[in-house]
């Protein structure tokens, strides 16, 4: 038996009071009793007022941007929407009253939604004027304070206080910046929820690695592994690397403090990870089959790596590696987590054990699933590496009473993060932009088709707030809620000409199609006629393209169209102009 003893978070300096009791004495630290929770408070407590604070900042700015209507980032919160009020009020799965259509890649978090349109529905019963469309954002914000209570629960390195002020900006660069908070939050989407289940299964299997529960208590971490694949079905890497981790265990060289782990134990556990991931995959796949779909949402068949009828270029070696390394943060994770483990190697880290479902679930990642789009993809990646290295840097920066090293060396690194989180705090400050992209285009898109075409059938290659401002059929040009058109668009490997677009106009009987400029490219049938195209005042942020083009799919729709439009140029906000194609603007 060994002892070491520091000071750290109960002493003068706000350093912890280590203890390492172990067989060996390269075994990790633990902190005192009495110092964790300090090391807890503080971050929580400077972790979830800058959270808060920020996201408050961020969204006054963007509700000056856009004359007070509360909108989302990107479109895309507003499918989720549409989907959870055809839920409640028609019992349709789908963008369209009484068509099923897999439109969601998040099935927890739609039916999260659909319990709020519930609960608003019965507030706004009482009189009371709540939107449907700020759900998303409150859920974002009680789940944002959560995840900065799970990672202060699991830190022990940051003392953020008056006498620690390098520790405080240093959990608010974790939060801001790193971690990716506050825009997440204003993105609507179920990104924070996903990193919340994460960190919540990795902490309940990394107590059953230490302690085994009995009965009802042992099924829950398996069941937290359905919930998380359908939150994101990213949750199935993760699942993967829960498996290997649980396997690696028995591993002498790999086993942490408490020894290698019994071979059956572990095995069985690893089994039974992967067994409930696929019980929640295979659920969901049955009723989409069932529903004459396919066995995953369209959005993940339309965007996944090798399945997206693109190729498989995408499968290459330095396509993958373009990936990984298209997020500086996340490859510099990799690359020093992987180096710790080799480290680690027979040192009994207790990071061991997250560092491997981190490596495993990222490459994984990258090898099949995207990266980037506001960040957000990846963002579950990150927050699991955060939570890696802050775990070694507990395990491996000493803590001495004369040379506090945790009191400036972990902090400085942590800010360093910085420098690797360019496109992260460029997107942050730019959050209200990109707001006001979406509010003057594909907003007024959506309230153009509500009031002119209401009742009748459209088609778009912007699905949110369409599909939730306009009622009537709709056709989906890209496919994310139309499965008929995302089969069709595979089957033409992406590349649907102008006889296409003919046919399905004629069999889907939509006078008008709004969509960007890469949608039709040279393709456009000759009977369909561009009228105008709502275009920024600046360069775009979160819209795919400046310009928003209106089309009339026949002749004789062309007149009303430039008149519609004529009438609603002059309730345009400032920031987005309306222009007609110069051949019909004299019509």
């Amino acid at each position: 038996m060994v002892g070491v003893s520091g000071t750290g978070g109960s002493g003068p300096e706000g350093g912890d009071t280590t203890v390492i009791t172990s067989r060996h004495a390269e075994a990790p630290a633990r902190p005192a009793s009495g110092a964790e929770p300090e090391f807890r408070r503080s971050f929580r407590r400077w972790g979830g007022a800058t959270f808060l604070v920020v996201t408050g900042a961020l969204l006054a700015l963007s509700l000056r941007a856009t004359d007070g209507r509360f909108i989302y980032l990107i479109d895309d919160p507003a499918i989720h929407l549409s989907i959870a009020e055809n839920l409640v009020h028609h019992g349709t799965w789908g963008v369209v009253p009484g068509e099923f259509q897999s439109a969601s890649s998040s099935p927890v978090w739609t039916l999260l939604l659909s319990a709020w349109v519930v609960l608003a529905g019965l507030v706004r019963a009482l009189g009371v004027p709540l939107s449907y469309d700020i759900g998303p954002f409150l859920i974002n914000v009680v789940v944002g304070v959560w995840v900065v209570d799970l990672v202060a629960r699991r830190q022990r390195v940051l003392l953020a206080g008056r006498r620690r002020p390098l520790d405080a900006l240093a959990v608010a660069c974790l939060v801001v910046g790193v971690l990716f908070l506050p825009a997440l939050a204003l993105l609507g989407m179920e990104h924070l929820l996903q990193i919340a289940v994460v960190l919540t299964v990795l902490a309940a299997f990394e107590r059953v690695g230490t302690a085994p529960a009995v009965g009802v208590r042992a099924a829950i971490p398996y069941l937290l592994v359905g919930v998380m694949v359908l939150v994101r079905f990213e949750g199935l890497f993760v699942a993967v690397g829960l498996a290997l981790a649980s396997v690696a265990l028995a591993v002498p060289a790999l086993a942490d403090a408490d020894g290698p782990r019994p071979w059956r134990r572990q095995a069985t556990q690893a089994v039974l990870i992967l067994a409930s991931a696929g019980v929640a995959l295979g659920g969901f796949a049955l009723v989409n089959l069932l529903m004459g779909q396919s066995y995953l949402p369209n959005s993940v068949l339309a965007k996944g790596q090798g399945i997206n009828g693109g190729g498989r270029s995408a499968l290459r070696l330095d396509a993958i590696l373009e990936r990984l390394t298209s997020d500086p943060l996340l490859a510099t994770m990799v690359v020093v987590i992987a180096g710790a483990v080799a480290v680690g190697w027979r040192q009994q880290r207790r990071y061991v054990f997250p560092a491997i479902v981190f490596l495993v679930a990222t490459g994984l990642h990258v090898v099949v699933a995207q990266m980037g789009w506001y960040e957000r993809y990846q963002a579950y990646l990150v927050a699991l590496g955060v939570v890696v290295l802050l775990a070694i840097a507990a395990e491996t920066v000493p803590a001495w009473r004369r040379a506090p090293a945790r009191a400036f060396l972990v902090p400085v690194l942590t800010l360093l993060l910085l420098l690797l989180c360019a496109t992260k705090v460029s997107l942050t400050v730019d959050v209200p932009l990109g707001v006001q992209d979406t509010y003057q285009q594909r907003y007024q898109a959506a309230r153009f088709l509500a009031e002119y075409y209401d009742g009748r059938a459209v088609a778009t290659s912007e699905l949110g707030y369409i599909s939730l401002e306009h009622e009537g059929p709709l056709t989906d040009v890209l496919g994310l809620g139309d499965f008929d058109v995302l089969q069709d668009r595979r089957a033409l490997d992406q590349r649907p000409d102008a006889d296409y677009w003919q046919q399905l106009g004629r069999d889907r009987g939509f006078e008008v199609a709004v969509v960007y400029p890469f949608v039709l490219l040279f393709n456009a049938p000759p009977d369909w006629t561009m009228v105008a195209s709502l275009r920024l005042d600046h360069e775009p942020v979160t819209a795919f393209q400046g310009e928003l083009q209106f089309w009339a799919t026949d002749p004789s729709e062309v007149d009303p169209l430039i008149a519609h439009l004529r009438e609603f140029e002059t309730t345009l906000p400032a920031g987005v102009t309306l222009v007609f194609d110069p051949a019909v603007a004299e019509r």
